[in-house]
């Protein structure tokens, strides 16, 4: 007869997220899991198989959470200028501490040359694929409220808002300090067609 769980399989895999997320894929070590977590090596990987399922179980709890709430943030009625305010300083977001920026867990798994995994990657263009429909979305509420310019075309801008975004967050991974981002945020909503 198997032993029961003495942890909460999301408390593990919330602890495991924030881990993956500042070290990425790569950088985490097995070791590195199991002291972040605080179960066995054992109870670890006979939970999630391996180091690719725990990651993907992170991404897929990552997608649930941050990217949900992207997605409804999108598709909501606040004021177009608004809400692509909020996402870009949403990507500019500060740790707690000051100490650097949050970044993108999804970005980071898009851009991890360590990862070789099916399921991870698919789960990833998942992702990309539902933020530019949420961003085309948020561009065809805008021009339908008369938010935007009739003219402007809607795939044209919404691949722009991703493209910007993505951007975002590569400049982000790299500590850009903060009044460059400030920056940057502004002169994308300054090419809006508003």
């Amino acid at each position: 007869m198997a032993r029961p769980r003495i942890y909460d399989e999301d408390v593990v895999i919330n602890k495991a997220l924030n881990l993956f997320w500042k070290k990425g894929f790569s950088d985490t070590s097995s070791r590195d899991l199991v002291a972040a977590t605080g179960i066995s090596n054992g109870s670890l990987f006979n939970s999630f198989g391996d180091k690719n399922r725990l990651y993907l179980a992170c991404l897929q709890k990552y997608d649930a959470v941050y990217i949900a709430a992207l997605e409804r943030l999108l598709v909501s009625d606040i004021p177009f200028r608004e809400k692509i305010e909020k996402v870009f300083k949403g990507t500019a977001k500060k740790i707690a501490d000051g100490s650097g920026y949050e970044g993108c867990f999804y970005y980071n798994s898009s851009v991890d040359s360590g990862i070789h995994d099916d399921a991870i990657s698919t789960l990833t263009l998942a992702i990309k694929y539902r933020l530019e429909q949420a961003f085309h979305t948020a561009v065809d509420m805008a021009r339908e409220t008369g938010q935007l310019s009739v003219k402007s075309d809607g795939t044209d801008l919404a691949e722009y808002l991703m493209t910007v975004t993505t951007g975002l967050r590569s400049i982000v991974k790299a500590n850009t300090p903060e009044a460059e981002m400030a920056r940057s945020i502004r002169s994308a909503i300054k090419f809006l067609p508003l």
